[in-house]
């Protein structure tokens, strides 16, 4: 499928907004698979759940940027989220 034109994408802001509820979710998914785990690794929970809490910060602080920066903003939820995918333990 491809790209909506760029004049028909949304709003920076609202782009920062998804991106960020996907990052909170995938997350949330992380730290839900952590708990659930036969021996948890209590340190990297610890770490999810501190990403989480100031990913959560984030979301206040949006408001206040610029357009370009809500753009950098959202490339940057987006590139943590992958790295959050690849850096996923095998499941035990």
């Amino acid at each position: 499928m491809d790209a909506p034109p760029e004049d028909e994408l949304p709003e920076p802001a609202v782009r920062a907004e998804a991106a960020l509820a996907r990052l909170l979710a995938r997350y949330e998914e992380r730290i839900a698979q952590g708990r659930r785990a036969a021996a948890p690794d209590t340190e990297r929970l610890a770490r999810l759940v501190a990403e989480r809490e100031e990913l959560l910060t984030d979301r206040d602080l949006l408001a206040g940027l610029s357009d370009e920066q809500l753009l950098q903003v959202t490339a940057i939820y987006e590139t943590r989220g992958d790295t959050l995918d690849s850096s996923q333990p095998d499941a035990q």
